[in-house]
């Protein structure tokens, strides 16, 4: 469930025109120390045989020195040679992973070139891209020191507790990284903050993203879907402060494993009302149905639409929203996808403790692409809070992340 394994091209992350900085070798070293003592290996993946030459010696192997250095052991994956085929083919990691004995979404990759590119989504890992030495790539998630590096890894990576709720319901799949509550002393501080970001343009809404990326990826969730989009908020003419941002952390996510990114897939053609300013008793579907449809002509990633219509028929939708509360505007959102032909994958950054998971029992008859007006209450049934919770460890470690967060500091 967390990172074991990364792999590094050096080329572009290490070594520019041949060159290697000390002050990167020296970083680099600690990286491994770091990940090794946390029992995380790296290892070195590229084509080309890569050698050291430091003043009075000989040339020495790359891995030959880092391991050296640094007391750890430094595989050396040397694509397109021996049975390891190019890094650029569709699963050529797979030799790789056997040999380590990991999963692939246990397992990294740091690079900043085309190549690393190429690698990555061909492989479907999660790319990494330091910007010490820049690039025009924009592919993977930059980093621009050995700081960042070495905090995505040791705080977000290595997360034991991605998923915190969870149900398994037939077609009804929903997923949550941890509680909200502004009440509970020990769910206060991050309810707060993550509200915040979603919300108000406050908080720290870089963590979030990244608690997001890394829940998706390490549970393995990115692997089951085809298509991102995002829920929108309640009303159509004021965006959340985080949206546009979150938008593109998700673009950036969707093309590491090719899978698009339909921002507006789900649209608010008119404004409902939220649910927190309900009564629990008064809280209908109907809030949802009537002001929610689908998009036949969503934008993908960051291009304008095509011509031709999405097809959801027999593909599966991630579907990402930040506090879910009685989780009706997800449930009809997914009945939206289900009438294109899709299913749907609902996931959500936090879920409020005091609301049950509203599910409806029959989904009226829905026509996706168009505003519908649903006169009746549909039949639902509810899971309660308490029944889905899957791990009691979540909340703590969502805690404790986000006060390292805020005191990061290396070296």
């Amino acid at each position: 469930m967390a990172l074991k394994l990364v792999l590094v091209g050096p080329r572009g992350t290490v070594f520019q025109s041949g060159q290697a900085k000390t002050i990167l070798l020296d970083h680099l070293l600690e990286f491994i120390k770091r990940m090794a003592a946390r029992g995380v290996r790296v290892a070195l993946w590229s084509r080309h045989p890569t050698t050291i030459t430091t003043s009075g010696s000989q040339p020495e192997a790359v891995e030959t020195y880092l391991t050296r250095r640094s007391g750890v052991h430094v595989a050396y994956y040397r694509a397109a040679f021996g049975l390891l085929p190019d890094r650029q083919r569709s699963d050529s990691v797979a030799p790789i992973l056997a040999d380590a004995g990991v999963a692939r979404h246990e397992t990294i990759l740091i690079g900043n070139e085309d190549t690393d590119l190429r690698a990555g989504v061909n492989n479907k890992l999660l790319l990494i891209r330091p910007e010490w030495y820049p690039t025009a790539l924009e592919y993977g998630f930059a980093v621009h020191s050995f700081s960042e590096l070495i905090q995505f890894c040791e705080l977000f990576a290595l997360r034991q507790h991605p998923i915190y709720w969870s149900i398994d319901h037939g077609g009804l799949r929903v997923r949550a990284m941890g509680p909200f509550s502004t009440i509970i002393p020990d769910f206060t501080d991050f309810g707060v903050d993550a509200r915040s970001a979603a919300k108000q343009g406050g908080g720290e809404p870089r963590f979030w993203f990244l608690m997001v990326v890394s829940s998706l990826y390490f549970s393995g969730l990115m692997h089951e879907v085809d298509f991102i989009c995002r829920f929108p908020g309640h009303n159509p003419t004021l965006p959340s402060a985080a949206s546009k941002a979150l938008d593109a952390v998700l673009s950036i996510l969707g093309k590491c494993f090719n899978k698009t990114f339909l921002p507006d897939l789900i649209v608010r053609h008119v404004a409902a009302v939220k649910s927190q300013y309900l009564a629990a008793g008064v809280r209908t579907f109907r809030n949802h149905l009537n002001t929610l449809r689908l998009n036949a002509h969503p934008h993908r990633n960051e291009k304008p639409p095509t011509k031709a219509p999405v097809v959801l028929y027999g593909k599966r939708v991630l579907v990402v929203d930040d506090i879910c509360t009685s989780g009706r505007s997800l449930d009809v959102a997914r009945a939206y996808i289900e009438a294109a032909g899709g299913s749907a994958v609902l996931f959500s950054w936090l879920k409020t403790i005091s609301a049950s998971f509203s599910h409806m029992t029959v989904a009226p008859s829905l026509q996706p692409f168009e505003a519908n007006v649903i006169a009746t209450e549909p039949p639902h049934s509810s899971f309660a809070y308490n029944s889905h919770i899957i791990d009691h460890h979540a909340p703590s470690e969502i805690s404790a992340l986000l006060t390292a967060y805020k005191a990061w500091k290396w070296p």
